[in-house]
C-alpha cells in the first residue's frame, strides 16, 4: 500500500477552498478534504511583508497520487503561486488508511 499523505493548500476566501476540496474529492483524488476558514498568512511578495486571511484545506490522498493532486490543484487555483505542499505521513489509524486508499481508487 502507498503511504497516506496530506496536501496542505491556502485559498483567498471560504469559496474557493469549498471549490477546490470538492473537486479534489469528487475526482477521486482525495478521500476527504477539511476546510478550516480564517487563517492568517504572513509572506513576502514583490519585496515586502504582506498579511492576509486565508482559508486552509487538507486534503488526504495517497502517495501515488500526489503528482495529479497538485498538478489539479495549482491548474485550478487563483493565486499566482499558490501554497500547495504535500506532506507524507508516518502511521495512522488502520481502518481510516484502508477507507482512505479504497475510496481514491473507486471511479
Amino acid at each position: 500500500m502507498s503511504a497516506t499523505t496530506l496536501v496542505y493548500i491556502t485559498a483567498p476566501n471560504f469559496e474557493e477552498a469549498e471549490r477546490l476540496a470538492r473537486g479534489l474529492v469528487e475526482n477521486r483524488l482525495a478521500a476527504c478534504a477539511n476546510i478550516i476558514p480564517r487563517i492568517v498568512s504572513t509572506y513576502w511578495w514583490d519585496d515586502r511583508v504582506h498579511e492576509a486571511e486565508e482559508t486552509l484545506i487538507i486534503a488526504k490522498t495517497t502517495g501515488d497520487l500526489v503528482d495529479r493532486v497538485l498538478l489539479w490543484a495549482k491548474e485550478n487555483h487563483t493565486y499566482e503561486v499558490p501554497a500547495i505542499l504535500a506532506i507524507n505521513t508516518v502511521d495512522g489509524d488502520a481502518d481510516f488508511v484502508n477507507w482512505l486508499h479504497a475510496e481514491v481508487r473507486k471511479k
